[in-house]
């Protein structure tokens, strides 16, 4: 499917820009509208805050902040996509329900890495974890110091096993498949299905490089950001794994590993 729609995540984690830089690219280059959604909810929570009370205080007073920086960011929204078609919105409430409310009619929707160096103090939200799970929309993850400058999309590193998640990952990356320059397919030793994957993805016109010495044990997330660094990869395409029971997220441990060390975008289906 053609990305026509791109669902953007904004809030006041103060590291909007990128994710802006990168929405109003790929808006041009795919003639996508952007939908930027503000959710002025806090995104974290102290650790310190205990208590009902002590809570909701915080979220009202983090909650007054974020609107007041609210038209800072629209305007920064405006110029970015002064040339494309877009819309602007502010809401409050949970990031992730919210966000996959409006992922239902999205294309692709782009979230920031969670800080996790010197944050020991805070409580996440976890958005680019949870979102993936809760929503058939492929979720673009930008780390949360991701370099604007840097090309997206040009070299692709597909980590790939036959299994419904990381199928579904291929065939929504497809759009940047087809654009790529390089695309670098990273798969278990012997797993089923490789010689049809490839076959499928030339017939979309995209060929398909093997990484080579893949270990079936050990850190699957480490080997797997390991061969990005290797290949040059400034995008990584893989399934994410895990599921969301009553409000409590269990993610696979390579998906979890990435996310955790991510050093290049990465495009997440489940």
């Amino acid at each position: 499917m053609p990305i026509k729609t791109i669902l953007l995540h904004l809030a006041n984690d103060g590291h909007p820009t990128a994710r802006i830089a990168v929405a109003a690219d790929l808006s041009r280059r795919f003639s996508a509208f952007v939908e930027a959604l503000y959710v002025a909810s806090p995104v974290s929570m102290p650790a310190a805050v205990t208590g009902r009370g002590a809570s909701y205080a915080y979220i009202a007073e983090a909650t007054v902040i974020a609107h007041e920086k609210a038209e800072q960011a629209e305007k920064e929204v405006r110029a970015a996509l002064k040339d494309c078609l877009h819309s602007w919105s502010v809401v409050e409430g949970d990031h992730v329900h919210l966000l996959a409310q409006r992922a239902a009619f999205a294309d692709l929707a782009i979230v920031s890495q969670a800080r996790v160096d010197g944050m020991d103090d805070v409580v996440l939200l976890n958005v680019p974890e949870r979102l993936p799970l809760e929503t058939s929309c492929p979720t673009l993850v930008l780390p949360y110091e991701h370099d604007t400058s840097l090309p997206l999309g040009q070299n692709i590193l597909i980590a790939w096993k036959n299994t419904r998640e990381a199928n579904r990952a291929v065939r929504n990356a497809l759009p940047f498949l087809q654009t790529a320059g390089k695309v670098t397919l990273l798969a278990p030793q012997d797993e089923p299905g490789v010689d049809d994957l490839v076959a499928s993805l030339q017939r979309h016109g995209v060929t398909l490089e093997r990484a080579r010495n893949v270990p079936v044990a050990g850190d699957v997330g480490e080997t797997i950001l390991g061969c990005a660094r290797d290949t040059g990869a400034d995008l990584l395409v893989m399934g994410a794994y895990g599921h969301s029971r009553l409000r409590e997220m269990v993610l696979g441990g390579a998906t979890r590993s990435v996310l955790e060390n991510l050093h290049l975008p990465v495009l997440l289906s489940h």
